[in-house]
């Protein structure tokens, strides 16, 4: 992981944001409004989630000197250029190739862009912004997972499963200022920027529970950590939810969804810093199957 660490701008904003899901899914559920007493998801060869993920998120960064002994600033990125939550695209999938294995792939995007006048003195990486310059700050995560799912538990009602997968975490953060020169003289500008780009694997644990008619819940929990070669670092994704499926191929589903990454790179020859990355809230999804 430490090598995958690195210094670059972040790329163009990506990812789609849907807003539509919650009036389609209740459009759906009218037009679909026959029960479906006797089916099951349980047996379903083809999963699609497409929902809207309400977010909050913390930042918590500090991007240390390249080649050099000064530490960087640590700060909240929504505090310092009073960044809001936001409504993201959230795609999830899952292909059941055998009645007990099953293959799951997840992404979404959130990626901003905020101008502000900094209220503190802040060092970034090889770059200092004084208090006072007009700085912009160019924002961008993107999660994707692929994992493998054994069902070791499977009754009529009832499935538990084991995971094992990659969650790769695409991070990039930049600062660029405008403030006056030292000694009062003109305008000058400077930036900087930090990012990664590292897969990491997880192990977790999920259950599909039918706890009433045509009511699911769905959870799921993964963790990993490492501590080697100048990085220490951890991940944590916890989600649950309820799925009601009111037809045979189309059901809305609610979760509640909270992720954390602390990583500390020490050694690193081209990052030296911390970042911490929290984000949760509730999703609303529509689902369809196969």
């Amino acid at each position: 992981m430490g090598d995958s660490l690195k210094t670059r701008a972040p790329g163009s904003p990506r990812g789609l944001r849907l807003r539509l899901v919650c009036p389609l899914s209740l459009l759906l559920a009218t037009a679909c409004g026959s029960a479906w007493a006797d089916e099951t998801p349980f047996d379903d060869r083809f999963v699609f989630d497409i929902g809207s993920y309400f977010m909050s998120s913390e930042t918590s960064i500090r991007a240390d000197e390249l080649g050099g002994v000064d530490l960087g600033t640590r700060f909240r990125a929504e505090d310092v250029f009073g960044m809001q939550d936001e409504t993201v695209f959230r795609l999830e999938g899952a292909w059941r190739f055998k009645p007990r294995h099953a293959v799951r792939l997840m992404y979404f995007d959130s990626s901003r862009t905020r101008t502000r006048e900094l209220d503190r003195d802040i060092e970034f990486g090889d770059e200092s912004f004084p208090v006072g310059a007009s700085a912009t700050l160019d924002y961008d995560f993107t999660v994707t997972e692929l994992a493998y799912r054994y069902t070791f538990v499977q009754r009529d009602d009832f499935e538990l499963d084991g995971s094992v997968g990659i969650h790769n975490i695409d991070f990039g953060m930049a600062i660029s200022a405008t403030f006056s020169g030292p000694g009062g003289g003109g305008q000058v500008s400077g930036e900087d920027s930090a990012s990664t780009n590292a897969p990491l694997p997880v192990v977790g644990l999920g259950l599909n529970w039918k706890v009433a008619r045509e009511v699911y819940l769905l959870a799921h929990a993964q963790y990993f950590q490492v501590k080697s070669g100048g990085i220490d670092g951890s991940l944590s994704d916890l989600q649950a939810g309820l799925l009601w499926q009111f037809s045979k191929r189309v059901g809305v589903g609610a979760s509640y969804n909270q992720f954390t990454l602390d990583v500390a790179a020490s050694d690193d020859d081209s990052f030296r810093g911390e970042l911490e990355w929290t984000y949760s809230g509730p999703q609303l999804f529509l689902r369809a199957v196969f």
